[in-house]
C-alpha cells in the first residue's frame, strides 16, 4: 500500500481518536458530584486505568498515526508548494512531538499521584494541579501548532485545488479556530463564550476535516499523487 492511502488510513484513525475520547471523558466519565479540584483528584485515581487507556489511544496512537499522515501530506503536496511544505512537515512533527509529550507526562503522573495522594492528599493536589497546567498547555489548551498545520495545509490545497476545495475551506475555518484558543488566556477574552469554546471547536471541526482529508486521500488514484 502506498504512502498515501497509509495517510488516508491515518487520517481516519485520528477521527475516529478524538471521538473515543469526546465519548470517554463527556460521556463515558461521569465525574458528577467530584467538582472541587481535591474530589476530582479522587475520581481520576479512581479510574485510574481507565484514564490510562484513554490517553494511550488520545494520546499515543493519535501521535504516531499523525507521523504517518504529516509524512503522507508532504509527499503529496511537496511539488505544489515546495518551500511552504517544508515548513508545514516540521509544524507537522513538532505537533506529534508535544502532544505524545503531554500524554507521556500523564500517563508517568498516575502513578506518583496515587503514591502522594496515599501519604498526602494535599501535596499530591499541588502536584495534580502542576501537572494539569503543563499537559493543557502542551496537549489542549493552546491548539496554535495543530491549526498553523491544518491552516498551511488547507491553503496549499485550495490555491493547488488538490481535493475539494469544500474541505479546505472547512480546515481554514478549523485552523482559525484553534488559533483563537492562544487568546483565550487574556483577561478581556477569557469569559467571551465564544473563545471559551474555541478548543472544543477546533477538535471537533477536526472530526470532520480528518474524515474527508483521509477518505479522499484514499479515493484518489496513485498517478494522480504521482
Amino acid at each position: 500500500m502506498s504512502i498515501q492511502k497509509w495517510g488516508g488510513v491515518a487520517a481516519i484513525v485520528e477521527a475516529f481518536t478524538y471521538i473515543f475520547g469526546f465519548v470517554l471523558f463527556f460521556g463515558v466519565l461521569d465525574s458528577s458530584g467530584y467538582e472541587t479540584p481535591e474530589h476530582y483528584l479522587e475520581f481520576v485515581l479512581l479510574n485510574r486505568d481507565t484514564f490510562f487507556v484513554g490517553y494511550l489511544i488520545i494520546g499515543v496512537l493519535f501521535s504516531f498515526s499523525l507521523i504517518v499522515l504529516v509524512q503522507s501530506t508532504y509527499h503529496r503536496f511537496w511539488r505544489a508548494a515546495p518551500e511552504l511544505m517544508k515548513f508545514t512537515a516540521v509544524v507537522g512533527y513538532l505537533w506529534v512531538c508535544i502532544v505524545l509529550a503531554s500524554s507521556l507526562i500523564f500517563l508517568a503522573s498516575l502513578e506518583a499521584l496515587a503514591k502522594y495522594h496515599a501519604l498526602n492528599p494535599e501535596q499530591a493536589l499541588v502536584i495534580n494541579r502542576s501537572i494539569y497546567i503543563i499537559v493543557d498547555a502542551l496537549g489542549g489548551g493552546i491548539e496554535l501548532v495543530g491549526a498553523v498545520w491544518v491552516l498551511a495545509i488547507s491553503y496549499v490545497g485550495l490555491k493547488s485545488k488538490i481535493y475539494s476545495p469544500l474541505l479546505h475551506s472547512w480546515g481554514l475555518l478549523v485552523g482559525t479556530a484553534g488559533v483563537l484558543t492562544l487568546f483565550s488566556g487574556l483577561s478581556f477574552l477569557s469569559s467571551n463564550p465564544f473563545f471559551e469554546a474555541t478548543t472544543a471547536i477546533f477538535g471537533l471541526g477536526q472530526i470532520l476535516w480528518f474524515l474527508i482529508f483521509g477518505i479522499a486521500m484514499l479515493k484518489e488514484m496513485p498517478k494522480t499523487a504521482a
